[in-house]
């Protein structure tokens, strides 16, 4: 099932390359290959590769609605593609088209009935199927299925973001769309309370995306996800100085959202935000420092986190190789008395960033332990950091007066009570 072959041409030397990235784990390179091959293929049996093997790239991410397509790209010019047949089985499985993937999955096993993957595969779906879920089942592997693919359209110009399940989008309150906040939750938690936050919090001109982890179900939760393993925070049950599989592959998933959501319907990166708690605050600090240049991101605020040692690694390799340009500013906040978050991870995280050129603030909150923004001195720095980073498109007020132009962040009565909550 997994073996690419096919004659050399230009549109097959990207797909080679592609072949060996996605050998190497490294998905998103092997989707750019995929799509310059397309780019210069000619002949329909080179797309339907091209198409197929894509699909494969995008599963990895976890972007089943990429993949989905892909695969009924390929199945359009060879409907009887077995790989394709299955690529599209398991993109409809990881968007809970339980019904749907057991019937695809069928119709591959009809073009090979001996093939182990398909098999195992048409096992697990009959299990799924036969074992109807309940809502909260169901939730488990998404937590909220989407009604639109399109995001509402700003008051000046229209912002188009391809939604997957689970994600929870919401459209600036004052109408502009002019910053988009990514939120990250964190390990067993969900996206839900992370996008009622942000709508609470209500920045001007910012949109919001709350993410769920790609890991999930977390045991002993009822519908948490996560972004890695706790074991990828043990060196000595990871391989030592090997870099986690989990680990990489969410850098690499977060780097194709952020490539999707930087298309030329969307928002640059220099007004993309991100906000991580905890475990989602790791691997959002783990982006911010590696996005500088033309890739720089607006800002990064990581509540109550700290790089894992293969992700400081990296990030000392990109000190050795003396990445040009400006870096992602960063504020940084953990609590005196966190117990979860070593205060030596901590200061490894903040000494390695500044190393590597970037700007980080790191701020301890006196008295609080491991926990979501908690308290006014939290919030307003949150919040005075938010109030030099974010941009804005000058609008009138009311006052009639075209030449006065606004805008305010500020953390009120009603915010800090609804940052509490989350804690």
């Amino acid at each position: 099932m997994d073996e690419f072959t096919g004659a050399m041409s230009s549109a097959d030397a990207c797909r080679q390359e592609g072949n060996a990235a996605f050998a190497r784990s490294e998905y998103a390179l092997a989707i750019t290959q995929y799509t310059l091959g397309l780019a210069e293929a000619d002949r329909a049996s080179d797309r339907q590769k091209l198409y197929s093997n894509r699909s494969a790239a995008y599963l990895q991410l976890s972007a089943y609605t990429d993949a989905l397509e892909d695969a009924d790209s390929a199945l359009q010019v060879d409907p009887s593609s077995t790989k394709a047949l299955f690529r599209k089985a398991l993109a409809l499985e990881g968007s809970l088209q339980l019904q749907q993937a057991l019937q695809v999955m069928l119709l591959a096993q009809h073009q090979e009935p001996k093939d182990t993957q398909i098999q195992k595969a048409i096992c697990r779906l009959r299990k799924a199927n036969d074992g109807k879920k309940s809502a909260s089942e169901t939730s488990l592997q998404q937590p909220v299925p989407l009604m639109t693919t399109e995001a509402p359209e700003d008051v000046h110009h229209g912002k188009r973001i391809k939604l997957q399940p689970g994600w929870l989008y919401h459209a600036s309150p004052d109408g502009v769309n002019e910053n988009l906040l990514i939120l990250l939750h964190g390990y067993g938690d969900t996206s839900e309370p992370y996008a009622k936050l942000a709508r609470q919090m209500a920045l001007p001109q910012t949109a919001c995306l709350a993410l769920p982890g790609p890991i999930g179900p977390v045991p002993g939760t009822p519908n948490g996800r996560a972004w890695y393993s706790e074991e990828d925070e043990d060196e000595s049950l990871t391989g030592g100085n090997s870099s986690s599989n989990c680990v990489t592959s969410t850098f690499q998933w977060l780097q194709h959202v952020l490539a999707g959501l930087q298309g030329s319907n969307g928002w640059r990166s220099s007004h993309t935000h991100l906000f991580g708690f905890s475990q989602g605050g790791s691997v959002a600090l783990h982006l911010a420092l590696h996005c500088r240049g033309e890739a720089k991101l607006g800002s990064c605020v990581a509540v109550a986190a700290a790089l894992l040692p293969q992700q400081l690694r990296g990030l000392i390799e990109l000190q050795q190789q003396q990445a040009a340009g400006s870096a992602t500013p960063v504020l940084l906040t953990r609590g005196s008395k966190d117990t979860e978050v070593p205060l030596s991870r901590v200061q490894a995280t903040v000494a390695a960033a500044e190393r590597a050129g970037s700007i980080i603030q790191f701020h301890s909150i006196p008295g609080k332990g491991h926990g979501m923004i908690n308290g006014p001195a939290e919030v307003r720095l949150l919040m005075a950091f938010w109030g030099q980073s974010l941009k804005h498109r000058p609008t009138q007020v009311s006052t009639g007066d075209p030449s006065h132009t606004f805008v305010e962040v500020h953390g009120g009565a009603d915010t800090l009570s609804s940052l509490q909550q989350q804690a």
